[in-house]
């Protein structure tokens, strides 16, 4: 039996994942189980899946397992052969540092880590011969395109995009739009930050990071383009004129299971496959430049400086967050994260310390310009 750890249990990625091992139950063994402050989901879940150890905001003794005080402590007791990492913000980091240090297979679904310095954490793990499995639907199709293939036979990448629940909305509309409108995504259901992300095409700006620090590309290299089905999830152009892409159903599942079952692969009588004939076409198209606002100055963003990415990470948590609990309205976001920006002075050094240090600055500034109304 596999062993897995899941730190991240009772979010979107980790219920998930533990509804796959529930079809498999001769397959998996769970040996971790960590949330934060959803403990009654957390106790359903040690009652069902009866982990070793457990760890949560709270300080409630469940049925089942030993519970823990820190992710260090987990982690060195923890003897999982896979480590599924669905933390999400900056509390992921140091769980993924460690996890990459003690050399362990991680299925990484903590966005913030791999923006901010996936770059650095690539580093450390090839020095601890750790192995990184995207769980970003995206970069999962990506990584299987080209895992097999020579660095040098590849071109570009293709990372594509729904457009986001906002997708067929009208410019004018924009500024009226409600949290209830942005969550309702066409084709994919996630959680609300990504969610809100996905619509202002912010989340793009995130996987192309990502994609340029998981598999060492330049950022010139990779393409975004709109695709409404969301069937194919990334392309891979290689230098003698082949398309490598993925195709499956807009289904979180997916990739999840690929994850937990790699490098076997195996079928599960919950996930759809494709009907083809029932899809009929897939659509591309440019998405119309007056709605790439948000989009264009994150890319600007991130070219401009290393920590770029970071800034963008701690800022764009404030202003989701807000509009979210409609402090402000969707436009308002936009112009927030441009003034926090110009006012920012990012450190010169560029380390994962000074990364957490953006984040947590540029999401403290964020929030003092919405609530003072300054600087």
């Amino acid at each position: 039996m596999k062993k897995i750890s899941i730190l991240g249990s009772t979010g979107s990625v980790g219920t998930q994942c533990l509804n796959i091992i529930s079809e498999f139950k001769n397959k998996f063994e769970i040996v971790s189980l960590t949330a934060g402050k959803n403990e009654k989901l957390l106790g359903d879940q040690i009652k069902k899946f009866k982990p070793k150890f457990y760890l949560s905001d709270e300080e409630i003794n469940h049925q089942f397992g030993k519970r823990v005080n820190s992710y260090d402590e987990l982690l060195q007791i923890d003897d999982s052969d896979l480590i599924v990492i669905a933390l999400s913000g900056i509390s992921g980091f140091f769980p993924v540092v460690n996890s990459i240090k003690q050399g362990r297979k991680i299925a990484l679904a903590n966005k913030e880590s791999l923006v901010a310095c996936g770059d650095l954490l690539m580093e450390i793990s090839k020095k601890n011969n750790s192995e990184i499995i995207p769980l970003d639907s995206e970069h999962s199709a990506i990584w299987q395109c080209i895992k097999n293939e020579k660095e040098k036979y590849v071109k570009s990448i293709v990372v594509t995009a729904s457009g986001g629940s906002l997708r067929d909305t009208s410019e004018k509309e924009l500024s009226s739009v409600t949290p209830k409108t942005v969550l309702n995504h066409p084709t994919w259901k996630m959680g609300d930050k990504i969610t809100v992300d996905s619509a202002t095409l912010i989340n793009k700006v995130f996987e192309v990071k990502e994609a340029a620090n998981l598999f060492d590309i330049a950022l010139e290299d990779i393409k975004v383009i709109f695709h409404d089905e969301s069937i194919i999830h990334g392309m891979v152009n290689m230098v003698d004129g082949n398309t490598l892409a993925l195709l499956s159903k807009p289904d979180m599942r997916i990739p999840i299971l690929y994850a937990l079952f790699y490098p076997e692969r195996t079928e599960s009588k919950n996930i759809e496959k494709i009907d083809f004939e029932k899809i009929g076409k897939l659509s591309f198209r440019n998405r119309d430049e007056k709605k790439l606002n948000f989009f264009n100055f994150g890319i600007d963003v991130i070219r401009n400086s290393k920590l770029g990415a970071s800034f963008l990470v701690g800022s764009d948590q404030a202003v989701v967050e807000n509009f979210l609990e409609e402090k402000i309205n969707y436009l308002d976001m936009l112009d927030i994260m441009k003034s926090v920006y110009k006012k920012i002075k990012l450190p010169e050094k560029y380390s994962i310390e000074t990364s957490i240090e953006t984040i947590n600055d540029s999401y403290k500034l964020t929030n003092k310009l919405i609530h003072d109304g300054n600087l």
